[in-house]
C-alpha cells in the first residue's frame, strides 16, 4: 500500500494545495484492489458507457449554468482509455470524501474511490460509483489541479445528468437507498440542482468550494458561480 499526500480535484470536499484559503490537506492510504473490487468498478463503467444525457435535463443545465465537460459517458470512458487514467481504491484522512482525483505530470491521473464502498456490490451503489467515476473524470479532462468554483459546478452537473438518466433507465432503483454516499452525493446532488429557487444549491457549494476562485480560462465564470461566490465571501467576511 501506498500512503500519499494528494492535490486533489474533488467533489465532496475542500482540498488544495497547504495554505492555500479554505484549503483542508488530505492524505490517502492507496490500496490495491482484489478480483470483487475490479469487478465492481467494471461493472459501474459498463454503467457508464450507456449514459445519455435526457434532452431537457441537457438544455436546464446549461441554461443554469453548468456545462458538463463530457457528451455522454461513452465519451468519458474514451477518455479514460485514451488518457490511461487509473482507478483504485483508498482510504482517505477524511472519512467524508467519496471520491477524488489526482493528477501528477509523472505519474499521470488516477481516479480514488473512498474504500467504505469497496464492497459494495448491490445495482444501486455500482450505479452511484459509476456517476463519482464521470464527475472526476470531468476533472480530470483538464490535465492540471487547477480547480474552481465553475469547474466544480460543471463536474457536478456530470453525477446529475447521469442519476437523472438512471433514475428513468432503473425505475425506483434510489429509493432505498439512504446511506451517506446517496444522502450526502449522488442523489442529494440531482435534488439541489433541480429545486426551483436553487438557494439550498448555491449555499451547498458555498459552503463546500467558495474558497475556490470563481473561474478560470478553461471555465469562464457563469452568473451561478459567482452567486455562489457572493454567499461565500458574505458568509465568511472575506
Amino acid at each position: 500500500m501506498k500512503i500519499t499526500p494528494l492535490i486533489f480535484k474533488s467533489p465532496y470536499f475542500k482540498s488544495a494545495p497547504d495554505g492555500a484559503p479554505g484549503a483542508t490537506p488530505v492524505y490517502a492510504t492507496i490500496e490495491k484492489p482484489d478480483r470483487a473490487q475490479i469487478s465492481t468498478i467494471k461493472r459501474a463503467l459498463d454503467e457508464l458507457e450507456e449514459v445519455v444525457f435526457l434532452p431537457n435535463d441537457l438544455i436546464y443545465m446549461k441554461t443554469l449554468g453548468a456545462n458538463p465537460p463530457f457528451k455522454n459517458g461513452k465519451e468519458a470512458l474514451e477518455w479514460i482509455k485514451e488518457s490511461k487514467a487509473k482507478i483504485l481504491y483508498a482510504d482517505f484522512s477524511n472519512p467524508s470524501v467519496h471520491a477524488c482525483l489526482n493528477y501528477s505530470q509523472n505519474d499521470g491521473i488516477t481516479i480514488l474511490i473512498n474504500s467504505n464502498y469497496k464492497d459494495n456490490c448491490t445495482h444501486p451503489d455500482v450505479l452511484a460509483i459509476s456517476e463519482a467515476i464521470f464527475h472526476e473524470c470531468g476533472h480530470g479532462k483538464d490535465f492540471d489541479s487547477e480547480n474552481s468554483i465553475q469547474e466544480e459546478l460543471n463536474c457536478l452537473s456530470l453525477n446529475v445528468l447521469a442519476h437523472r438518466y438512471y433514475q428513468k433507465k432503473y425505475k425506483g432503483i434510489f429509493d432505498n437507498s439512504n446511506s451517506f454516499l446517496y444522502s450526502q452525493g449522488v442523489s442529494l446532488y440531482a435534488k439541489l440542482f433541480f429545486d426551483f429557487y436553487k438557494t439550498a444549491l448555491k449555499n451547498r457549494v458555498a459552503d463546500k468550494y467558495g474558497y475556490l476562485q470563481t473561474g478560470d480560462d478553461k471555465h469562464p465564470a457563469t452568473n451561478l458561480a459567482n452567486d455562489i461566490k457572493r454567499i461565500y465571501e458574505s458568509a465568511t467576511y472575506v
